[in-house]
């Protein structure tokens, strides 16, 4: 288990996580009034989609996904954690879901 500096983004109502260290670029896409779009990745050259993104936060405790996860969960995990008293997933910033990426 290792603890993050974590940005939160929430899509759709739920709260995901990615290492802030992994964030590239946070902005406004001109051609939508809302929401936000994410550059992440070692080389920025992942984009995620957020409708809002929520904060940083410091010593997130991050657990791995182990293999239970993938029984319920086909995407790629970077892990999992819990803020507050809401749980969410660690996106991995070289394969983020899809649920994340822009349509």
């Amino acid at each position: 288990m290792s603890a993050e500096r974590l940005l939160l983004l929430r899509r759709d109502g739920v709260l995901w996580g990615v290492a802030q260290s992994a964030v590239r670029a946070v902005g406004r896409p001109s051609e939508h009034g809302g929401g936000y779009r994410l550059r992440v990745g070692s080389d920025g050259g992942q984009e995620l989609a957020a409708d809002e993104v929520v904060g940083v936060v410091d010593g997130v405790p991050i657990h791995p996904a182990g293999g239970v996860m993938a029984t319920f969960w086909s995407e790629p995990a970077g892990g999992l954690a819990v803020h507050g008293d809401t749980p969410l997933v660690v996106v991995d910033p070289e394969r983020p879901p899809s649920f994340l990426r822009p349509s």
